[in-house]
């Protein structure tokens, strides 16, 4: 059994988000491979037809459109283009339309989730580092940190690039130091191109032929007071590193950005660095390393920069020949640690392991066993990316088609925008941030969610700890809060334009589908009947944490019966197509009753021996993520990001950074998502007490 998210988290504990996870599948629903169809013919004991579907927007939806190859030549960016997606170039202001790539991943997406299918369309390319130099003492991560960078470790060198990779040699030491510090204010005024840390335009710099001397000790640190561009004029010839101002990578407004530059008492020393030492060896960077810190990149590290004493190169961060890097020697004799500045980011390891983690360390290996055939692949089809053996496929087409949406409705008036272009700026949104560990991976009931025993990335893969699961967005009803309350005020490269569509706009689609049995039919139903239900709503486009994307779809099962279908060519003046309506709630119930058997078998965990499909708890999370309420009330404060700097009430504890304390996101079915009972919502319901209660009726005690 895997690790499981721990229930009934206390609230000066519970984190809040815009997403959370349907949990992992304890196995995989497999397929086995003879029973899949031939592809060639048409089965008599499998089904063939259409699905007609209307789709119906709920809250603003968005999918932009690609750049045309004009535009792509004139070095436009996507995000500068609010076009939504279209096909036909002369009504692209007309006729949006939902392409059917978009729709088919939704669908696909919900059907691995219900069959129990794999995880295995992961990278491990991204690799997760961080860094933990002023954390609390409770924290999980301090003495990790602290034990890897141990301050009489870090050493500093120039870098040497070769044709078998890249190599440090050791700087000249100075007084027995690789570096020594210097304060800013020793700085300002005496280095050409310097720009002092409480500047607007503040960014790390790394400037070079610079002498200092006059060296004190303060603090245990070792510094020098006077520093020079002259490099005659002081005793020690070398490189100023400056540090980073911590607000590198936040979205403030430039008036909020001065006001917490002001206030700021943080980091006011930089790092100086003496010439290569060339009697010294040179010392090989490890392959692996280079690689995982290259794709671990921050989007700072990888900006455009116009300074020219920018310390990083936008593909290639601190990767420099001949620059400044600080670096830590294990017992390896390569180089596994190294940034920028002494205090750089560090690998997380997992336990018994050698290397850099990425999300792929937490997912199980039979999650990810390409050789299974689930039934995701059965229907949507699949390639894998081993060479298989034993005369296994290689390849697989699908045996379902989807069409693009055309738009149904009127189209004078359906745009979300009432302006005369439909344009907004909607508010930022960064990429997700996967090491928010306390987030992103299980924390089981022995850490009774505090700070000290949170489970990591450097933790144990599944045996202490695995991914949450399938990562869903709340909805947030029909009229979400998406536009940026202050566009002007905006990063150009932040900013973005869109032009979405507004609620209550209507496409229709189509589903093909060829050679399905009646599980397999019975899955896309299921998905489809959801989609149908006035209690749930389905999520498509860009904007899902601001609760953009929610639709209904309404759909229609045609059945084509092959022979007939071939046998003439016309039925009085219309083509002959064979088919008929079918009603698809017993395939559906098919469905169900397959993956309740599958679970089941073998004694499989009797906890999963439950009678309705619905209340298995990994379905049971689904249900609620797909939860929709035209007005959620009091969810969209229970659904919001969580920030670093809030000010406003209500507000998690009394700290303004809201991440700090790293609380737990519990579970969807642990988060009440609708403030009343509902006509017809199904609850779940423990008797803990019971009393007999009696009311007075005439001489008679009538029990209620």
């Amino acid at each position: 059994m895997l690790p499981r998210q721990l229930n009934n988290i206390s609230e000066n504990r519970k984190a809040i988000a815009p997403y959370n996870f349907v949990e992992l599948p304890d196995k995989i629903v497999e397929v086995k491979e003879e029973d899949l169809p031939q592809q060639n013919i048409y089965s008599e004991n499998r089904h063939t037809g259409r699905i007609e579907c209307t789709l119906t927007t709920e809250s603003p939806l968005y999918i932009r459109c690609g750049l045309t190859k004009a535009e792509f030549e004139c070095g436009i960016e996507s995000k500068d283009l609010p076009d939504f997606f279209y096909t036909q170039p002369e009504f692209k202001h007309l006729k949006p339309v939902l392409p059917g790539s978009s729709l088919r991943g939704m669908i696909r997406s919900l059907v691995e989730i219900i069959s129990f299918s794999k995880i295995d369309k992961v990278s491990d390319a991204d690799k997760f580092f961080f860094r933990a130099v002023a954390a609390d003492k409770d924290d999980p991560l301090k003495d990790i940190y602290k034990n890897y960078l141990n301050k009489e470790n870090i050493k500093a060198g120039y870098l040497l690039k070769k044709n078998d990779g890249w190599y440090i040699r050791p700087a000249t030491k100075i007084e027995g130091k690789y570096f020594i510090y210097i304060e800013e204010k020793s700085v300002e005024g005496k280095i050409d191109g310097f720009i002092c840390m409480k500047s607007l335009d503040y960014v790390p710099q790394y400037i070079q032929n610079i002498s200092f001397g006059d060296l004190y000790t303060q603090n245990g640190r070792h510094c020098a007071k006077q520093i020079s561009n002259d490099c005659t004029k002081f005793k020690y010839i070398g490189v100023l590193i400056t540090s980073g101002n911590m607000l590198e990578n936040t979205n403030l407004d430039e008036q909020e950005r001065e006001i917490k530059l002001k206030s700021k008492e943080g980091r006011k020393y930089h790092y100086l660095v003496e010439r290569p030492d060339e009697k010294a060896q040179l010392i090989k960077i490890n392959d692996d390393a280079i690689k995982n810190y290259s794709s671990a990149l921050t989007s700072f590290q990888q900006a455009k920069s116009p300074y020219e004493n920018n310390p990083f190169d936008e593909n290639n961060g601190v990767l420099k020949n001949e620059r400044v890097i600080f670096y830590s020697q294990t017992e390896s004799e390569e180089i596994t640690l190294f940034g920028q500045s002494p205090n750089f980011r560090i690998p997380y390891i997992p336990k018994n392991k050698q290397t850099a983690a990425s999300a792929v360390d937490f997912i199980p290996e039979y999650l990810r066993d390409t050789s299974i055939i689930d039934i995701a692949d059965a229907i949507f089809g699949f390639v894998r990316d081993k060479k298989q053996k034993d005369e296994k496929q290689q390849a697989r087409k699908g045996r379902i088609f989807v069409s693009d949406a055309q738009c149904l409705s009127n189209t004078d008036n359906i745009w979300w925008e009432k302006t005369a272009n439909h344009v907004i700026t909607p508010q930022i949104l960064a990429s997700p941030k996967p090491t928010t560990f306390q987030h992103y991976l299980v924390q089981p009931k022995d850490t009774q969610a505090q700070k000290k025993q949170l489970k990591h990335y450097a933790s144990e893969p599944e045996k202490e700890t695995v991914i949450r699961g399938h990562k869903l967005y709340w909805h947030k009803g029909s009229k979400p809060d998406i536009k940026h309350p202050n566009p002007d005020e905006t990063s150009e490269t932040q900013k973005t334009e869109i032009k979405p569509i507004g609620t209550g706009v209507k496409f229709k689609f189509t589903i093909n589908f060829e050679n399905l049995n009646d599980v397999e039919l019975g899955a896309l139903m299921w998905v489809l009947d959801i989609a149908a239900n006035e209690k749930y709503r389905l999520s498509l486009g860009m904007g899902k944490p601001l609760g953009m994307g929610a639709v209904k779809i309404e759909p229609k099962l045609y059945f084509s019966h092959r022979i007939s279908r071939y046998k003439q060519l016309f039925r009085g003046n219309n083509w002959e197509m064979a088919e008929t309506p079918e009603e698809y709630t017993k395939y559906v119930t098919e469905f169900e009753k397959y993956i309740l058997t599958d679970l089941q078998k073998d004694n499989f965990d009797s906890k999963t021996k439950i009678a309705e499909f619905k209340k298995i708890p990994r379905i049971k999370m689904l249900l609620e993520m797909l939860n929709w309420q035209e007005n959620p009330g009091e969810l969209l404060e229970k659904t919001r990001y969580m920030e670093i700097e809030r000010k406003q009430q209500p507000r998690l504890g009394d700290d303004e950074n809201e991440y700090k304390a790293r609380r737990v996101l519990p579970t969807p079915l642990d988060i009440k998502t609708r403030e009343e009972f509902q006509i017809d919502q199904e609850v779940d319901a423990k008797v803990v007490s019971c009393e007999v209660k009696y009311i007075q009726k005439g001489k008679k005690n009538q029990e209620l």
